[in-house]
């Protein structure tokens, strides 16, 4: 009995049913959504135009650059506002302009910002004689933005820096750059062996040479000397000589070395005389220039170390030679072509 009377009115209790359904629909969202979070408000930039009445400001394109300058800054630009009108907020930013002298011919402006929330100003005078007329407002306004900027407003937003991805976290950091002692200024010591097959002479002595880079190339100079000697049945024949040379060519610079490949021109004097125990031989001696032109590569390594063994290997000719003689017969002497070997130390300061 009692069930029956519950459902005697079946259109009341759908009604009553909707009704309740309908409410909770329309509550249920605005519980999970909650409330909206608030966007900071924008500082307002007030700014206030020239008040010499003896030129006309181009305050409107003024106006559009500043607005272009601070877009996306979190500024709204711009209110026009008197001289001494009050601020409508106090988080406002005014911007006030004063022509220096006030001229129809006046290039000089006098800018400032001022931040009326805590009363900082900063000030600068603007000196537009350079700029051309049609591109004055656009410098002014970079100026007065470079102003705010100095107080701590207007800074665009900047993007988050980049998340590494699993793949790039993995993968190992690149080497670093090879030290600049690889192409650096060089100074090298060495010895040196030239044999001068047409005269079955090997001339040994040592040289010092200066290396300096200059682009992909590389310029050197140098300065050495060398001694050999022949043995005869009536003596010896001694040949002392000095030299100087220069080369150019390019270079090659690695982590693992430094190769240098170019030609070399060389200029010296040379001295030969006899030496004998007999006293029925008369010995002599003479001097002359010489002068040779060649072929040379040489390779330093470690490039990185700041002393590092080198080697050099050379080709060429004698342009101009001596040569020593015993009963009319060359024994010993400079001329033809020659090879050379040098080993020694360079050292990049």
């Amino acid at each position: 009995m009692t069930t029956r009377r519950a459902c005697a009115r079946p259109t009341i209790c759908h009604s009553l049913g909707c009704a309740l359904f309908v409410a909770v629909l329309g509550l249920s969202p605005r519980v999970a959504a909650g409330p909206a979070p608030e966007m900071p408000a924008a500082r307002m930039v007030e700014v206030t135009p020239p008040a010499c009445e003896a030129v006309s400001f181009p305050t409107v394109a003024f106006l559009d650059s500043l607005r272009v300058e601070l877009a996306g800054r979190g500024l709204a630009c711009c209110t026009l506002v008197d001289a001494g009108g009050e601020a409508r907020t106090t988080a406002a930013l005014r911007v006030s302009l004063e022509l220096v002298p006030c001229a129809a011919d006046g290039e000089r402006v006098e800018a400032a910002v001022h931040d009326l929330s805590d009363g900082r100003v900063v000030a600068r005078e603007i000196t537009l004689s350079d700029v051309a007329q049609p591109a004055r407002s656009r410098a002014l306004a970079l100026a007065v933005a470079e102003l705010m900027r100095t107080l701590g407003h207007g800074a665009r937003d900047e993007a988050p820096p980049p998340v590494a991805t699993a793949a790039e976290a993995s993968r190992p950091a690149p080497p670093p750059p090879p030290s600049s002692r690889q192409s650096g200024l060089a100074l090298e010591v060495a010895g040196e062996a030239r044999l001068l097959p047409a005269r079955d002479t090997i001339l040994w002595g040592g040289r010092v040479r200066v290396a300096v880079p200059w682009r992909a190339l590389h310029v050197a100079i140098d300065l050495g000397g060398g001694y050999a000697s022949a043995g005869a049945e009536l003596g010896n024949v001694l040949l002392r000589s000095v030299s100087a040379g220069v080369g150019v060519g390019p270079r090659l610079s690695t982590r693992t070395a430094v190769v240098d490949v170019g030609v070399r021109a060389e200029a010296g004097w040379a001295w030969i005389h006899g030496e004998t125990g007999l006293l029925d031989v008369r010995t002599g001696s003479g001097s002359d220039l010489t002068a040779s032109a060649g072929v040379r590569a040489s390779v330093a390594l470690p490039a990185r170390w700041m002393l590092r063994p080198c080697l050099a290997l050379e080709g060429g000719f004698m342009l101009h030679g001596v040569k020593g003689e015993v009963n009319g017969q060359p024994v010993v002497g400079m001329t033809g072509y020659y090879l050379l070997a040098a080993l020694g130390l360079g050292v990049v300061p």
